[in-house]
């Protein structure tokens, strides 16, 4: 059996963000014709715009790990090359930073958020909703895990659940394999056909406008997919070479301006989108690697 964890590690990011909603007490809601198990209402306790800036940076920091990361059969982890600990740690703190600088200015903000929604709640007010330390609320961390077969030689585990435990070990490694291979395939195949589709006209007969996320993701994958690509899939590693060649150091401005080129790349990636389409639809247990 390959060793994944020669290969990289785990990593697991957790985040809290103070939801700043309370249920209200049904005794002070109206009369109503509706049975109770059918009928429920919350409360905001501040304006919800101010807490948007903390939860972007929560979102950003996934979106980040997702696109070099690859997927794991564990809820909440995902797969981080070795080659990519590092940089993933270094940016991982820095969006740490970006959350502790956005909670500052809503801990700052605090106190005349918690003034606005006593006029905007009325009675519905109440003083207690709200912690005194509201820092409490909020918190973003991460960890790097490596897993291992259960350890026999212990004698902790009785014989035969240490036999199963190494088996629910290893059937977890071959998931994870054919998971992250399937995942580069079908990140890589979207990449693709969201390129294609952009050399198409609109419902109105007009060309669609090349934006900039289209050439750009492509530019972010091609960075990162060497390291990503831990099964050497040799088939996919060919078709993002062929890509890379068809793009070069093509920028969303100059397929907007230059009709020969548009019409290089979109030649070019045609052809791609129909190896890619094969690939894609082989099942999925069926995958061959070198």
């Amino acid at each position: 059996m390959e060793n994944l964890f020669e290969k990289g590690c785990l990593v697991q990011v957790s985040s809290s963000v103070w939801r700043a909603t309370r249920k209200i007490d049904p005794g002070l809601l109206p009369e109503a014709p509706a049975s109770p198990e059918w009928l429920s209402a919350t409360k905001k306790l501040i304006d919800p715009q101010a807490l948007k800036p903390i939860n972007e940076v929560v979102n950003s920091a996934r979106t980040y790990l997702a696109g070099v990361s690859l997927p794991f059969p564990l809820p909440g982890m995902v797969f981080v090359p070795r080659e990519m600990i590092g940089r993933v740690d270094e940016r991982l703190q820095s969006f740490k930073a970006g959350f502790g600088g956005a909670v500052d200015n809503f801990v700052a903000d605090y106190q005349r958020l918690r003034e606005l929604a006593q006029v905007h709640l009325g009675e519905l007010f109440n003083e207690l909703d709200y912690p005194v330390d509201i820092t409490r609320k909020f918190d973003f961390a991460w960890r790097f895990i490596i897993l291992d077969v259960p350890n026999g030689k212990t004698g902790v585990l009785a014989p035969e659940v240490y036999e199963r435990e190494k088996e629910k070990f290893i059937q977890t490694m071959e998931e994870a394999r054919e998971m992250a291979v399937a995942s580069l395939r079908e990140e890589f195949g979207s990449l693709v056909k969201r390129l294609t589709e952009r050399f198409t006209t609109g419902p109105d007969g007009k060309p669609k406008v090349f934006k900039n996320t289209t050439v750009d993701s492509f530019h972010a994958f091609f960075e990162t997919f060497k390291e990503r690509n831990i099964f050497r899939d040799q088939e996919l590693a060919e078709l993002v070479d062929r890509a890379r060649a068809i793009l070069g150091g093509t920028s969303p401005d100059s397929l907007r301006s230059d009709a020969r080129l548009k019409d290089r790349v979109r030649s070019g990636m045609a052809e791609v989108e129909t190896a890619m389409a094969d690939i894609l639809a082989r099942p999925r247990r069926k995958i061959v690697l070198n």
